[in-house]
């Protein structure tokens, strides 16, 4: 079967056919319909599996996945009103967003490793080794990088930077969207990049010998979960299609942990031109557990309140991970369903068990 990608949608009901029965086509006629955009890349593989596998499907979902190619975007949507339900990350995405007055936050995480405080497994810095760049932070000191301006990408260059005592403005810094990242690297427009799966293995792949993974999911540099995200007024008004949206959500990343290779096929039917082999390479480096922890809120209310001293939004510092996530619905989905989270290890009973401290 052959799927539409950027910008079309992806309907997770059943096709009623010519010859279904009437009982069939009411049934299907009575599903409920949400749109949901979020990105084209490997964050959103637990979303192209509830398609394809249909666990929205069988529970009365009508889902059409819009793609886009940021955060931004996906706000700018459900600000619009142009879909119900936004795929991105829960704390520099929700920050930036409530700070410009657009009230939403996360429902349920779908990319996530909720034993740590900060950790992005799907992003990295590649560079070019014959441009002199290094694991080394100041090796970049001078050189032209592509980055994703405004995005969880330049969190992520602007703390690895850091750590090495260099200012993100010693160096050239490139606005260059993600998906052309790895063509401006091979050709030598830049001479390191910022990527998020699967282009940063579609980069290491080409680039061959002359690619340096200069980090690669580094702990410490920002809380990176990935979930659905929404209104405040839409979660308040409805909780139950939520439950029931989360609950797809939940076996489809469940799916994800246990069968990457499938899932890995399945996200070439989404994304445009995707390399099988970057797929499985890129989902291998990525966490899929759909639990919000004291890990993940100590997480996303650090990396919220990061972004206000750092100046890159504006807005009074943030009080409460309440204001990145409303835990309600994903507990009673969790509490009422433990078949989908019973292979997940046991979460952090104290913060200082949890890893990846923020640097």
């Amino acid at each position: 079967m052959k799927h539409a990608t950027r910008w079309a949608c992806a309907l997770a009901s059943a096709v009623a056919v010519a010859f279904a029965a009437p009982a069939a086509l009411a049934q299907q006629q009575k599903a409920k319909e949400v749109v949901f955009v979020l990105g084209n890349n490997l964050f959103s593989v637990p979303a192209f599996v509830a398609v394809e596998n249909g666990y929205w499907a069988k529970r009365g979902l009508n889902v059409r996945l819009k793609l886009v190619a940021s955060g931004r975007e996906i706000t700018q949507a459900l600000n619009a009103g142009e879909a119900q339900l936004g795929g991105a990350n829960m704390g520099t995405t929700t920050a930036s967003a409530r700070a410009s007055g657009n009230m939403i936050k996360g429902v349920i995480p779908y990319y996530n490793d909720a034993a740590f405080i900060a950790v992005a497994g799907g992003r990295g810095i590649v560079g070019r080794a014959d441009r002199g760049i290094t694991k080394d932070p100041k090796s970049f000191v001078g050189k032209k990088v592509g980055s994703l301006a405004g995005s969880t990408q330049e969190v992520y260059l602007r703390e690895f930077l850091a750590g090495g005592g260099v200012d993100i403005k010693q160096l050239q810094v490139v606005n260059v969207p993600v998906p052309d990242m790895p063509i401006s690297l091979s050709q030598g427009v830049v001479d390191a990049t910022v990527p998020w799966e699967p282009y940063l293995s579609q980069s290491v792949r080409e680039l061959g010998p002359n690619a340096v993974v200069v980090s690669r999911g580094a702990p410490g540099l920002v809380a990176d979960v990935i979930g659905v995200l929404a209104n405040e007024k839409y979660i308040a008004e409805n909780k139950a299609l939520l439950e029931t949206f989360a609950l797809g959500l939940a076996e489809a990343t469940q799916f994800v942990r246990k069968n990457p290779g499938e899932a890995a096929k399945i996200a070439t039917y989404h994304l445009d031109g995707l390399n099988l082999a970057d797929a499985a390479e890129g989902i291998k480096h990525m966490a899929w557990d759909p639990r919000i922890s004291l890990c993940t809120e100590d997480g996303l209310l650090k990396t919220g309140n990061e972004m206000v001293t750092k100046g890159l939004i504006k807005t009074n510092a943030f009080t409460s991970a309440n204001d990145f996530a409303e835990t309600s619905i994903l507990k009673k989905v969790e509490k009422e369903n433990p078949q989908f989270f019973a292979d997940l290890p046991p979460l952090p009973e104290k913060l200082s068990d949890c890893k990846g401290a923020l640097k």
